[in-house]
């Protein structure tokens, strides 16, 4: 029996491995009938001040290069940053951090030689997702929004996160061929 246990063993561990290396999916929700065309300036909304109950600094860390990655993504498709009340777009970041629990009930049965068998496995994770929402500033609706969601085990990393900001502004605005509205 303990041969067979190890090749499947390897096998879950390299397919988890293989789970965690992959990019999270980007998801979109554009307004239909918007003329993206006619925006040209963009504002950041004010960041939050406070970072989740597990790292209430976080925000220090994380706001700066946060904001760069959104002007660098937007400046690239021909957007220029403008002051808040001038803007043809606003741009509001928002993270959320979820503690997750999954219990997987592995059944009983009896085993021949060894005994009973069975019991359950209990993962814990952070579920992070981040949104990007992009509004009218003139109407106040929102045009566009962009969001990926991951599971998490470790600390924030700044550059991932900076890397998720990019994969989700490059599908903004909706239907663009090149890398300017």
């Amino acid at each position: 029996m303990k041969k067979y246990l190890t090749p499947i063993v390897c096998t879950l561990a390299l397919l988890a491995l293989a789970g965690c290396s992959t990019a999270p999916r980007v998801h979109t929700y554009a307004k239909t009938g918007t003329d993206y065309t006619r925006y040209r300036t963009f504002a950041l909304m004010p960041l939050p001040a406070r970072g989740p109950a597990n790292d209430p600094g976080l925000m220090l860390v994380l706001a700066e290069p946060a904001r760069q990655a959104v002007v660098e993504v937007l400046a690239a498709k021909g957007l220029t940053e403008a002051d808040r009340t001038q803007a043809d777009i606003a741009v509001n970041l928002r993270g959320q951090f979820l503690p997750k629990v999954e219990v997987a009930d592995l059944g009983y049965h009896a085993a021949p030689v060894y005994g009973p068998s069975g019991g359950y496995q209990v993962r814990t994770y952070e579920e992070r997702t981040l949104n990007i929402e992009i509004f009218d500033n003139h109407t106040k609706e929102v045009i566009w929004v962009g969001w990926s969601r991951r599971e998490a085990h470790s600390q924030v990393d700044v550059e991932r996160v900076q890397q998720a900001i990019s994969n989700i502004l490059a599908k903004f605005p909706p239907g663009a061929t090149s890398s300017k509205p």
